[in-house]
């Protein structure tokens, strides 16, 4: 899961690739993904053959951070940094060629060269094209260094201490660090990194509060006959006698909000991580039912989680949408994250720092309620909660 700061920060990060690769680092044993890359002590080499790329993934996941590097190509290619990024089953492929998916920022020294442009590099959208300084500030055949800063939602580029992009978006808010380089013109290239700086920091965001103390079930309420407990610090969720649904529920209520929890799902079941919602006993057999919006957790890929479900009134809020990443961001059978900011009638939802939706409600029902963890299990065994945080107010 992704990694937080809790304040400043300052770390120089050991990139640990072939025969190092087990030392501690951002690269694991499956950093190295294409092509051939080797570290000597002080940088990294990656070589692409072949007319292929190289790509180099990193193995944790990085909220706010500013990330400095040196690199230098020996002669004119196509190469590029990715922040925010992710490894998507059934998208990582012949037919979608890059080994991680988020924002790639580009460190072409080919002609034309776009050091600088970044690009969300699975919709194949550029977000912003450097200014022209770019062709003072790059030494083409040298040594370059560029920071990276990703705070906010904002992405900011400088190079050789001159800042030549910067643009606002949240389709990823946390994710891997990767390398690529590829050949311009001839069947090879080389892209040289010098060890990485990486600054990570809180300072100046809303503070994020527990939703509860990770030993006890105060301030939250058991609505069914579902069985909710805490242990080892982790809320476990598990049918009731009668294998129905039952929520567990905050007793204090939020209107505008940022509330992120993870979660493990235990087989089959409809969980879900309700929003502004109220919950009462029917009066003949005291069946929970709630009037809420649900951020969807279900297993499966690609499917629904993430997605906004408004209980007992409209039902699915938007119309599915299998072809874009979002639903492609579960990681079945592992910890997951989900994350939804609500600001008046505009609901953004984030699986694993992918975004899902975002989505402006033409006719909002709810404007106010408590925070609920739905367990319908069904013949499943139950889910699993962990990191459940609420910021108030709300970054932007």
């Amino acid at each position: 899961m992704r990694q937080f700061f809790a304040g400043a920060l300052l770390a120089s990060v050991s990139w640990a690739v072939g025969a190092d690769i087990s030392q501690p680092g951002i690269f694991k044993e499956d950093g190295v993904v294409s092509g051939a890359w080797k570290f000597d002590g002080a940088a990294i080499t990656g070589t692409a053959t072949g007319g292929g790329s190289a790509w180099l993934v990193g193995a944790d996941e990085y909220e706010d951070y500013k990330l400095g590097f040196k690199f230098r190509t020996p002669k004119p290619c196509r190469a590029g940094v990715v922040v925010q990024g992710h490894r998507i089953a059934g998208f990582n492929s012949a037919t979608r060629p890059d080994a991680a998916f988020g924002y790639t920022i580009s460190l072409d020294t080919a002609e034309p060269k776009r050091v600088g442009t970044v690009t969300d590099n699975f919709h194949g959208t550029v977000l912003v094209s450097p200014i022209q300084v770019v062709d003072q500030a790059l030494l083409a055949t040298d040594w370059n260094s560029v920071s990276i800063t990703v705070s906010n939602a904002i992405i900011e580029v400088e190079l050789n201490g001159t800042t030549i992009s910067r643009v606002a978006d949240e389709a990823y808010i946390s994710g891997r660090i990767a390398f690529v380089v590829s050949p311009a013109t001839g069947d090879s290239a080389t892209l040289e990194i010098e060890p990485i700086m990486l600054l990570g920091f809180s300072d100046g965001k809303p503070a994020w509060r527990s939703l509860f103390d990770c030993k006890t079930l105060d301030a939250w309420k058991n609505w069914g006959t579902e069985s909710w407990e805490v242990v080892d610090g982790v809320i476990q969720g598990r049918r009731g006698p009668k294998k129905s649904e039952g929520y567990l529920a905050t007793e204090e209520r939020f209107k505008d909000f940022r509330v992120r929890g993870q979660f493990k799902m235990l087989g089959e079941g409809n969980y879900g991580l309700f929003y502004h919602s109220t919950i009462k006993l029917r009066e003949n057999d005291g069946y929970p039912m709630i009037a809420g919006v649900q951020g969807e957790v279900m297993p499966g890929v690609p499917a629904e989680t993430g997605r906004l479900y408004e209980s007992y009134k409209r039902g699915w809020l938007m119309p599915k949408d299998h072809e874009d990443i979002g639903s492609w961001a579960l990681r079945e059978g592992e910890w997951n994250e989900i994350e939804i900011r609500n600001i008046g009638n505009h609901v953004t939802t984030w699986v694993n720092g992918i975004r899902v939706v975002d989505f402006v409600d033409p006719s909002p029902q709810l404007f106010e309620g408590s925070f609920a963890l739905q367990l319908h299990t069904g013949e499943g065994a139950g889910i699993d909660w962990k990191g459940l945080y609420v910021q108030e107010p709300i970054a932007p």
